[in-house]
């Protein structure tokens, strides 16, 4: 009875080395594939390398981090260097900001106006973004834009034709924009989306902000 008992517990050892060995094994084909610079596959210089890599993203991770952190209301809108040092990721939440920008009026005495909207990307939003800024008469003077993973923002600096009351204005603006926004949101593909909980829109920020 002892050595069956024995020869039983040394096989289930064998087995659970076995599947330890397969994950471990599978877990390095993992890496193999990920990793970006596996010019040696043996197990010692992927684990050094998969180290390297993570050591290197978080790194990159937290640049970013600050970057993002930085005073980005204290940007001119035409600070080109500072634009180009700056990373743009679409959030998962629909977010709209409209804000001045600093020096708001412009030589001609139009007014210089800072929009982002972030939400779900689709074909004809182009479109409907510019039919919305066509409504309040609004210029686009730099723009830039990301797109990940179904979602997309937009940061717009606009010349404004201001008729005496600035705040109408932005009012205006907002509404044109978050028309456009709730599109993307509510819309008939999104319907599914919208049944299981969709990401519920965010309004940052209101015509009394400053940048």
């Amino acid at each position: 009875m002892a050595e069956a008992k024995a020869i039983a517990a040394n096989k289930s050892h064998s087995e659970a080395e076995r599947r330890r060995r397969k994950r471990i094994n599978g877990h390095l084909a993992t890496l193999r594939t990920l990793l970006p610079n596996t010019i040696k596959t043996d197990k010692a210089s992927l684990l050094a390398e998969a180290v390297r890599s993570v050591r290197e993203l978080k790194k990159t991770t937290s640049e970013l981090g600050a970057t993002t952190m930085s005073d980005d209301d204290n940007d001119n809108y035409d600070d080109h260097t500072t634009l180009m040092k700056k990373f743009m990721f679409p959030s998962e939440s629909d977010e709209l900001n409209i804000s001045y920008c600093n020096n708001s009026m412009d030589s001609d005495g139009t007014l210089i106006v800072k929009a982002s909207i972030c939400c779900e990307d689709r074909p004809e939003i182009m479109m409907e973004l510019r039919n919305a800024l066509s409504t309040v008469q609004g210029k686009v003077v730099r723009a830039e834009m990301s797109t990940v993973g179904g979602r997309i923002k937009c940061l717009l600096w606009l010349q404004m034709l201001e008729n005496g009351c600035k705040e109408g204005l932005l009012v205006q603006l907002r509404s044109a924009l978050k028309v456009v926004m709730d599109k993307a949101t509510f819309g008939p593909q999104n319907m599914g989306q919208d049944l299981l909980g969709n990401k519920r829109p965010r309004l940052l920020g209101g015509p009394m902000n400053y940048v």
